[in-house]
């Protein structure tokens, strides 16, 4: 999908700018509004026009008064990556990571730190069905929130551009079912990397 790619792009352009400035007033100011923006619509708020939609390609712009895939998925991306990153240096912990971390491999992570749960990984398993199962991107932002509150809460990253282009797929059928399957693979995957290598180490 070239859009995803197109949104991967700016979403990551966009957040090493945030990143970059956050130690400036104008750059706490934006983090700090994006925060406020948590639970609310694209649009909703005025004091995040310019944030959102300064240097937002026009393509990935409503017409119609209603918020496009693209102006969602850039509303969720930009205020959960705030709420992460709150409390945190970004010179020296940031919570955006340029590695491959997706949203599956980021609750594997966190399950480390549940160290001796048993019902730790049960958990992050019905947290992932929840994601998959949402209706639409309002009930699936509000999932998320929940998940980046505790990998926050952790100090544990998330690829925020990765996190912008499935959420860009999975507002389309097809597209969701692709997300879902990564998503999936990523957990599970990682889990059994993980127990192989509790094996070796035994």
């Amino acid at each position: 999908m070239r859009m995803k790619a197109e949104i991967e792009n700016f979403v990551g352009g966009k957040i090493h700018i945030l990143q970059a400035e956050a130690d400036s007033g104008g750059g706490k100011a934006m983090l700090a509004n994006l925060r406020q923006g948590i639970g609310h619509e694209p649009g909703e708020l005025p004091q995040l026009w310019g944030i959102l939609l300064s240097d937002m390609p026009e393509k990935f712009q409503s017409e119609s008064g209603k918020a496009t895939k693209e102006e969602w998925v850039c509303y969720v991306t930009f205020t959960l990556y705030a709420l992460h990153q709150q409390g945190y240096d970004t010179r020296s912990q940031k919570m955006h990571s340029d590695e491959e971390i997706s949203i599956g491999t980021a609750m594997v992570n966190l399950i480390a730190t549940y160290d001796g749960d048993p019902n730790a990984e049960q958990r992050m398993v019905q947290k992932l069905r929840t994601l998959a199962t949402s209706a639409d991107m309002k009930e699936l932002s509000y999932h998320l929130r929940g998940i980046v509150q505790l990998l926050k809460s952790n100090s544990i990253s998330l690829n925020y551009k990765k996190l912008a282009g499935d959420l860009y797929e999975m507002q389309f059928p097809e597209g969701k079912k692709r997300v879902c399957l990564r998503w999936g693979q990523d957990f599970f995957g990682g889990i059994s990397k993980r127990d192989k290598s509790e094996d070796k180490s035994e």
